[in-house]
């Protein structure tokens, strides 16, 4: 990174919380109960998008589409339900990261695929919503990751060019999205590990939040 670093945007599933991981395994478990065999890989590949599941390969049951999606978003809802009552798992490193970059006076941005009021309830739960000068969300924008559209959208909003940000993210789709809008990444991999192209585009690759407090010199 050549410019002063002005903002700094945060993916939230999967990267400040390990929420992805609940969501998938709540899901697995509640179609096992039911007895609805479904396809994982499906819902693994779109994590970090706003983009549907296919699901022709999700779905390999006699149960409708609608009915097997309604008990999905019923089994993310439950979940976050119980995190936001019992506790939000925060990834190791974001508080440090949160207070090094505001001492440094970076702005702090929120681009996530969530929608926003489920959004804002694990952020204030987890008690980091206050660090965060905006929070976006896919349905602020024309098309959500892998497109570049919402980390642009970020720049714009918090008056920063793209070289005068980073993105920090865990997902492929999350990664991708970052490399087209041309502005710096860190990866930090939760369910999946990074490809070949998103790892190569990085700035770098990390074990935890926690080391990019030392990475970036803060």
């Amino acid at each position: 990174m050549n410019q002063k670093l002005k903002l700094a945007i945060f993916d939230m599933d999967g990267l400040m919380f390990d929420t992805e991981r609940r969501y998938c395994d709540d899901a697995e478990l509640l179609f096992g109960r039911l007895g609805i065999p479904i396809d994982m890989q499906a819902l693994y590949d779109v994590i970090g998008t706003a983009l549907p599941i296919d699901m022709k390969r999700f779905n390999q049951s006699c149960h409708s589409d609608e009915e097997v999606h309604r008990l999905m978003s019923q089994a993310t809802a439950d979940a976050v339900d119980d995190m936001c009552q019992n506790g939000v798992p925060v990834k190791k490193g974001l508080c440090e990261l949160l207070q090094a970059l505001s001492a440094a006076g970076v702005r702090l941005a929120v681009a996530t695929s969530t929608e926003r009021s489920r959004a804002k309830r694990l952020l204030r739960a987890a008690g980091v919503l206050d660090y965060f000068d905006f929070v976006i969300t896919s349905a602020d924008v024309s098309h959500g990751k892998p497109a570049p559209d919402i980390f642009l959208h970020a720049c714009q909003l918090g008056h920063a060019a793209p070289e005068e940000a980073i993105i920090f993210e865990d997902s492929v789709n999350g990664g991708r999205a970052a490399k087209a809008a041309g502005i710096s990444y860190i990866i930090v991999p939760d369910i999946k590990q990074p490809t070949d192209d998103v790892r190569e585009g990085a700035f770098a690759v990390l074990p935890s939040l926690y080391e990019a407090v030392s990475l970036l010199s803060l």
